[in-house]
């Protein structure tokens, strides 16, 4: 449904441009792909990797304390047929506890992780769109589409600008 209301847009963008068009003696278009620029900018290879070093501390910690789950809940398992009834009920409660505990941190830390691979990705994508509008006012481009979202399923490989846009973006980031 976005798509297909994306291509309506567009071709009604287009047709509110005709006259422009028409009037300029040529038409420049270019296209970009938004996501290889998020994975093969500078900046975006560095956010990746802090993201993925964060999701591998997350997951370290998660599996660790899925094994003392385990652990208790096979010590439950051993011990059930010694342990007093009260002993047995103490221990069944305290694994409940822990794994409703476990299943609350593992819930909190995927959406935590989401939360910050949508602000990474956010304020990568907004500085992208200000290398785009430099580049289309400087570059005299009538229009430029993001290959993805834009729905362009076909287009010649002379007016993809992504490794412009992604070569202007890294040059106007701070030396790392």
């Amino acid at each position: 449904m976005r798509r297909v209301a994306i291509v309506v847009g567009v071709i009604l963008l287009a047709g509110f441009l005709a006259p422009a068009v028409r009037a300029a003696e040529t038409v420049k278009i270019g296209v970009v792909d938004l996501q290889r620029c998020l994975n093969e900018s500078r900046m975006g290879k560095k956010y990746k990797a802090e993201f993925t070093a964060e999701a591998d501390r997350r997951k370290a910690e998660l599996e660790k304390e899925e094994a003392d789950l385990k652990a208790l809940r096979e010590e439950i398992e051993k011990q059930g047929l010694v342990l007093s009834e009260t002993a047995r009920a103490e221990k069944e409660r305290e694994y409940k506890e822990r794994l409703a505990a476990f299943k609350a941190k593992f819930q909190e830390s995927q959406q935590a992780l989401q939360r910050k691979d949508q602000e990474l990705t956010r304020r990568i994508l907004r500085d992208l769109q200000k290398v785009v509008q430099k580049l289309g006012e400087t570059e005299g481009y009538t229009l430029i589409l993001e290959r993805q979202e834009g729905g362009v399923l076909f287009m010649p490989k002379a007016i993809d600008i992504t490794d412009e846009v992604i070569r202007r973006y890294d040059e106007g980031l701070p030396a790392e």
